[in-house]
């Protein structure tokens, strides 16, 4: 991956879970050193002897105390930031987002009130605000089926 980034424009590399490949070496009972030979290839590259200025390297996780501290270090993935729970702002703009196409075909019911909807769903991440809207849609199907 880094090699292609070396050799052409600028690029964005961003692994998804980091915490998956990148735990804490040492760390996962009856290891055969494979967890600990990825996050040391991880840093040589990011390290490495060449400079990857034109590569933006952005690891993103929900287990940040499992990602290997050395990782973490200056000069490697320093900035951290935390992308916390929407708060009710947020969540409406969620749910309005996830049920646009809804209400522009007219499949949402005039009853359903978002804003509500947002004040019940305190503590809810945006991928299950997601889930509820597409929780609802499947029963909403699944009722006009059965009535069909």
């Amino acid at each position: 991956i880094f090699q292609l980034g070396i050799n052409s424009g600028l690029h964005i590399i961003i692994f998804d879970e980091i915490d998956a490949i990148c735990k804490q070496r040492g760390s996962v009972a009856g290891n055969t050193g494979v967890h600990d030979t990825v996050v040391n290839q991880l840093l040589s590259k990011i390290d490495g002897v060449e400079s990857l200025n034109n590569i933006l390297v952005i690891g993103m996780t929900n287990r940040r105390d499992m990602i290997d501290e050395a990782l973490t270090r200056p000069g490697r993935l320093e900035v951290q930031m935390e992308i916390g729970l929407p708060d009710e702002k947020g969540r409406l703009q969620i749910l309005d987002i996830h049920t646009a196409q809804m209400r522009t075909h007219r499949k949402m019911a005039p009853d359903v009130d978002l804003a509500e909807l947002a004040v019940l769903s305190k503590n809810f991440s945006g991928a299950e605000l997601e889930g509820l809207v597409r929780a609802a849609q499947s029963t909403a199907m699944n009722r006009l089926i059965k009535v069909s």
